[in-house]
């Protein structure tokens, strides 16, 4: 992005301290002051931690407009409300369309997000840039051995693992399913659409891990055909999963970026997700 640089970073909740002053009314609102004056050319990197967080950042981003700000490029690389991207039961929301149209509304330079959910997303946002997670996922396999299989955890993931894959050069690819009740959203069935995979690393890759419970159902499937090792890939990690249980039932080793979750561990490696971002994305 032109004209940005370091120092033209901002980022929810760790700001400087001394760049700004924040708390909240009797009542529960939030305020925000800037104490310092702002570039005229911002790129604003945003981490979401909650429905507070986003209020936080449409409060930076008027502040930052009043002090004299011109262009603010957004870099949001989890989007909330993402998996909600169709309304499956009446008097549901349509919850990825209520935060897009509130991050619309602030008429921000450009908005990257980084591997979104669905399509949905990025056709909803205006003036959008979306990174897809192929560099990330690479650089993790450079450090893995063996005969690497990757592993599309469902249908909805296909046709971005299909297109990983090309880019890879061609890994081979398998494909797996789920069923769910739509009452409640739990599994009721995964299946693994392959006979033999002894000898082979699989390697699944999605876009969000939060309770694990599909990568566990899958993994407990990858066994039963052979897989000796078993590593998840995930851009987005909520941290709420049981690693105990994750590695109980066969998952060797998860790797995900820290656009949710920063805490590492003998089964979780993170990697930053800034320099992903500060690449050029898809113009949507």
């Amino acid at each position: 992005m032109e004209n940005s640089s370091l120092k033209d970073f901002y980022q929810l909740p760790a700001l400087d301290q001394n760049d700004y002053q924040q708390f909240s009314f009797g009542g529960g609102e939030n305020h925000f002051r800037l104490t310092s004056t702002p570039n005229r050319h911002i790129t604003l990197l945003f981490r979401y931690q909650g429905d507070e967080s986003m209020l936080q950042l449409l409060l930076l981003t008027d502040s930052l407009k009043r002090a004299g700000a011109v262009d603010i490029h957004l870099l949001l690389p989890y989007f909330p409300g993402a998996r909600q991207d169709r309304v499956c039961n009446p008097g549901e929301p349509l919850s990825v369309k209520v935060y897009a149209s509130l991050i619309n509304a602030q008429h921000y330079a450009s908005v990257t997000v980084f591997d979104p959910h669905s399509d949905v997303t990025p056709a909803l946002l205006d003036r959008v840039k979306v990174v897809k997670n192929h560099a990330f996922v690479a650089n993790v396999l450079d450090g893995l051995h063996g005969s690497i299989t990757l592993v599309s955890p469902d249908a909805g993931a296909n046709k971005k693992v299909f297109e990983l894959s090309a880019y890879l050069g061609g890994l081979p690819v398998v494909r797996a399913d789920k069923i769910r009740d739509v009452r409640d959203g739990k599994i009721i069935a995964t299946e693994v659409f392959a006979d033999d995979l002894r000898g082979t690393t699989c390697v699944i890759v999605d876009d969000i891990c939060a309770g694990g419970r599909t990568f566990i159902e899958l993994a407990k499937k990858l066994k039963e055909k052979g897989a000796e090792k078993i590593v998840l890939i995930v851009s987005h990690y909520e941290g709420s999963a049981n690693e105990e249980i994750l590695l109980k039932n066969g998952i060797d080793k998860v790797f995900c970026t820290d656009s949710l979750h920063s805490h590492r561990s003998d089964l979780v490696n993170v990697t930053a997700i800034t320099p992903y971002l500060i690449s050029q994305g898809e113009v949507k």
